[in-house]
């Protein structure tokens, strides 16, 4: 169990709903006893499991172009050294491979330049990637400093202190994928055993029915009840 890292979660209140299937899926396919840290503004109205906590990032939601500025402040709040980053809509649908998210944080300690390991395939795909080392049963691979999305927000185990020397105040999540280039003396890694999948569950703010349809069908139904409609919708 990776006790030593915890998630961090950064949503808002318009996808606030979303930490009900998140936090569903995530104790199903993680454990209800790996620690998760979700930053928002108004606090939740429902309950969520004991193992997740809300941390107010303000009295007011931010608009999209303040999301670096969101997550800086739920960064330096909190003394970890790493973090695995989630966002709300990344509804886990098969069991992660806690030991692959150990091997990963294990290979971070003693290499300080390493940024982040992507825990999913988008390394392993991103173009130019290469095979550098294996600890244990798990290949690490990392791609050029020019490779696109170095800063991808996908599901990734991050150097806080890095991350944080990185962000800029004013960005949208977007444009710290797009425009935030981490120096070349920065490493980007990732593992051909991608430990962690899931359903990215929101396109252009509506249900994205295909990935909902990897979502376990004996899942699926109380999933769908929480979704509000006008999420539902086409």
């Amino acid at each position: 169990m990776t006790k030593q890292v915890r998630v961090f979660v950064p949503t808002c209140d318009k996808y606030m709903w979303c930490m009900k299937p998140f936090s569903y899926m995530f104790n199903k396919m993680w454990s209800d006893k790996q620690q998760v840290v979700f930053g928002g503004f108004a606090p939740p109205d429902f309950s969520l499991p004991n193992n997740f906590r809300f941390f107010q990032i303000d009295t007011v939601d931010y608009p999209p172009e303040k999301w670096s500025n969101g997550m800086i402040k739920m960064l330096e709040s909190f003394p970890d050294e790493y973090v695995i980053l989630l966002l709300e809509d990344y509804w886990l649908n098969r069991p992660v491979d806690i030991r692959g998210v150990d091997a990963c944080v294990e290979y971070m300690d003693g290499r300080p330049r390493v940024l982040r390991i992507d825990l999913t395939d988008d390394r392993q795909y991103a173009g130019g990637v290469f095979d550098v080392d294996t600890i244990g049963n798990y290949d690490i691979i990392e791609t050029p400093p020019n490779t696109p999305y170095q800063m991808s927000t996908q599901a990734g185990i991050w150097r806080k202190s890095l991350l944080l020397e990185l962000l800029e105040p004013n960005k949208t999540a977007w444009e710290v994928e797009i425009n935030t280039a981490p120096p070349g003396n920065m490493r980007v890694l990732g593992t051909r055993q991608r430990p962690v999948t899931y359903t990215n569950a929101l396109l252009k703010g509506k249900i994205d029915h295909k990935q909902i349809t990897k979502i376990p069908n004996s899942m699926k139904e109380v999933i769908k009840s929480w979704i509000p409609k006008e999420m539902m919708d086409k």
